[in-house]
């Protein structure tokens, strides 16, 4: 290899420090909330006529690499605005839902040797999210739609939340970049 000419030494070489993916496990609308639940009159002031929207805040997500598996955990809020007589409310559902993701699932599938070996974290990204909600009538009615044990004055809401949960593992790595910089473009 020919040596590289610098005029100074020190431009030739970056070190980086980057993550190699080695695999990543893809679901593409995982449905991470299915519940039926009632809102009290006097939370809301009132009746819930509609659902206007539906945000999604991720409060935290983590995981768990041991044993040979991948389990990871998604706590988040999903946000209702919701038209009460006329005016907006806020509503919020506090969850968790966690997966366990085997090792035969990745893409390109691991072996318990590389997974101990070339696997130091891991990275979840969740995009797309999705809802299917529907208001159920009252929670008093003798139909009890929320099926509570002791029937409120309130709103009953079905509500699913689906999402596409991407986890990509891998492995810091030094990267050394050997070059020479050229003074006459602007970065």
């Amino acid at each position: 290899m020919a040596e590289l000419k610098c005029e100074f030494p020190e431009g030739c070489r970056l070190d980086l420090f980057a993550k190699v993916i080695k695999a990543k496990f893809i679901a593409k609308q995982v449905k991470i909330l299915d519940t039926m639940f009632c809102v009290p009159d006097e939370q809301v002031g009132g009746k819930i006529t509609n659902v206007e929207d539906i945000k999604v805040k991720i409060l935290n997500t983590f995981e768990d690499l041991a044993f040979n598996r991948v389990k990871i955990f998604i706590d988040y809020e999903v946000i209702l605005f919701v038209l009460v007589e006329g005016e907006y409310q806020i509503i919020t559902v506090t969850d968790r839902f966690d997966k366990t993701i085997e090792l035969d699932e990745f893409d390109p599938p691991l072996t318990i040797e590389e997974f101990r070996a070339e696997i130091e974290q891991s990275e979840i990204i969740l995009k797309n999210f999705s809802f299917d909600f529907e208001i159920r009538g009252n929670c008093e009615d003798p139909s009890n739609p929320c099926n509570l044990t002791t029937p409120i004055r309130g709103t009953c809401i079905g509500l699913r939340v689906f999402v596409d949960i991407i986890d990509k593992l891998g492995k810091m790595h030094d990267v050394i970049v050997f070059g020479e910089l050229d003074p006459e473009t602007d970065c």
